[in-house]
């Protein structure tokens, strides 16, 4: 990072935000030469990605502010080979099980990336519901081969060769996939309980992908999240999620671009419908000789930082309508620092096959309760209980995040209300108490050993991230929000319609979570503007009126 004196007057691309997706997007575009200059709000680099000791009491003891884990979607992205960022610093531990629910009579199930293990598993309890797991990681197995290669694809431009070949063995074998057809109407409620007769694998999937009310109809997609997860492991960094965000400004530096920080966009600068720059919050302005790429939340980007009037009065009004509120939900996320080792020991010995559970993510609450919990954000109260979407011992898997002895431990959970009736400041100390005695119940120790605690609610993770009702996602996963269709219809291609305008980050194709694809293709697409191809040079001319200059 650089010090704010030093920003320079103008760059080749300007980029906002410096969260992974828009380092990533920064790192693609000075290996071709551009001169990148990104500026962040904050005082930090990273976004939600950023790992940070939080509590002033134990400054050893280090947190993953917003983000969980490196999800496989980013091992499958080829950006850690194509930025090569092991030479600049990461390093990942695979994390196989990515789940593992937990039972009060200390029995548990894990979701391996090995369906054939999660099936044993099951055996234990259910016979039918080994051979419907199965069944269904054959279904999602077939449908990854399309998925996977669209999710690396501009979402406008889907076909490469990877997607066909997935589609033309679709076609050749339509089985599998016609065994998804329900997931695509049916509710996320309604697909567990006829699927499955047992609680274990119900509640793992309920939890695994907590993104809407689980009742209503058209959210079973979201089992399209277990496919992932079977298809490549998730990884932790060595020294928590913000190890990306270092090894890839290292990357930028290494090819000439800046970082700097403290250093807020109050406004895009537009001159004859392109993008010319940014004015800071401070005044100053930095000019775009090619183009300016964002990383924030859509809303942000062209609700706020646009000039009014610039976009069409039709994009306005979707733009307003962009959901970030539509599931009622916003997280939680409450991070204990503590003096010595929780324990697992209850859980661990009933499995007796070595698994040190303390190392993965957990969750506990049954498909009925986190059902009720969904339900009860309509209503704006508080489910009782909240259910735990994970808890992780973080320092068991890496030790450098805590102090020799010691541990950190957290729990994220998606399904509190983004308005609840009672204020965030009211709840928060009520909540953190209730959330943590629940935890306590599957971490022996976690009340004992507590020395410091911060309980964030959505308010805290708006302000801190300039993330809009504390919205991890930017957009609402919502079936009709991806693709094309993310954030919204006309402006789902990266290119907006203001020339030299472009969107990246969570709330653009593929997805929210640490998976740094939207900042890849974003920046894909820029090049792709700077280098057109003829055909595109003509077609451009077309739709221009103008007549293509076919030399």
């Amino acid at each position: 990072m650089t010090n704010r004196a030093r920003i320079p007057q103008e760059a080749d691309v300007v980029i906002v935000g410096a969260g992974h997706n828009g380092l990533t997007a920064g790192c693609y575009l000075a290996r071709e030469g551009l001169k990148v200059v990104v500026l962040e709000a904050s005082p930090t680099i990273g976004g939600m990605t950023c790992t940070n000791p939080i509590m002033d009491s134990v400054p050893e003891h280090d947190f993953n502010e917003g983000a969980i884990q490196l999800t496989g979607v980013f091992r499958l992205s080829r950006i850690v080979e194509e930025l090569q960022l092991a030479q600049y610093g990461l390093k990942q531990i695979p994390v196989d099980p990515a789940h593992v629910q937990l039972a009060p009579d200390g029995s548990s199930f894990a979701v391996w990336e090995d369906a054939n293990r999660s099936a044993d598993e099951l055996r234990y309890f259910s016979s039918r519901d080994a051979r419907r797991w199965l069944e269904l990681a054959n279904s999602l197995r077939s449908a990854m081969k399309v998925v996977v290669p669209y999710m690396n694809s501009q979402p406008t431009r889907p076909l490469n060769r990877e997607m066909l070949k997935g589609l033309v063995g679709a076609a050749r074998n339509p089985g599998p996939l016609w065994g998804l057809r329900r997931m695509l109407y049916a509710s996320h409620t309604e697909f567990l309980e006829e699927t499955f007769e047992t609680e274990l694998p119900k509640g793992a999937l309920a939890a695994m992908a907590a993104f809407s009310q689980m009742r209503l109809d058209m959210t079973a997609w979201a089992m399209i999240y277990l496919g992932l997860v079977q298809q490549v492991s998730n990884a932790m960094p060595i020294g928590g999620t913000g190890a990306l965000p270092a090894a890839l400004h290292r990357c930028l530096n290494a090819h000439s671009g800046e970082v700097h920080t403290s250093a807020r966009v109050d406004e895009i600068l537009v001159d004859g419908n392109r993008a010319s720059g940014v004015r800071l919050e401070s005044g100053e302005v930095i000019r775009a000789r090619r183009a300016v790429l964002t990383g924030c939340n859509p809303t942000v980007t062209l609700g706020e930082l646009l000039p009014e009037g610039t976009l069409s009065e039709e994009l306005q009004w979707r733009v307003k309508d962009i959901p970030i509120r539509k599931t009622h939900a916003t997280s939680l996320k409450i991070n204990v620092a503590l003096k010595g080792h929780v324990s697992m020991a209850k859980h661990e010995k009933w499995r007796g096959d070595g698994l040190d559970l303390r190392k993965y993510l957990t969750a506990w609450h049954t498909l009925a309760e986190q059902d009720a919990g969904w339900n009860s954000l309509v209503r704006g109260e508080w489910p009782d209980p909240v259910p735990v979407s994970c808890a992780i011992i973080p320092s068991a898997v890496d030790p450098t995040q805590a102090p020799e002895g010691c541990d950190t431990f957290w729990m994220w959970s998606g399904v509190v209300p983004v308005t609840p009736q009672d204020s965030w400041d009211e709840a928060r100390e009520r909540i953190g108490d209730s959330v943590l005695k629940d935890c306590a119940q599957y971490y022996q120790g976690l009340d004992e050993l507590e020395i410091d605690r911060t309980v964030l609610g959505g308010p805290d993770l708006e302000k801190r991230f300039n993330a809009p009702a504390g919205n991890v996602f930017h957009v609402d996963p919502l079936i009709t929000r991806f693709g094309p269709m993310r954030p919204a219809e006309g402006l789902g291609r990266y290119r907006m319609p203001v020339d030299g305008l472009y969107l990246s980050g969570a709330g653009t194709h593929p997805t929210g979570g640490v998976c740094g694809l939207p900042g890849k293709l974003a920046a894909q697409a820029l090049l792709r503007d700077q280098n057109p191809t003829r055909l595109t040079r003509a077609v451009r001319a077309v739709r221009s009126g103008a007549q293509p200059n076919n030399r």
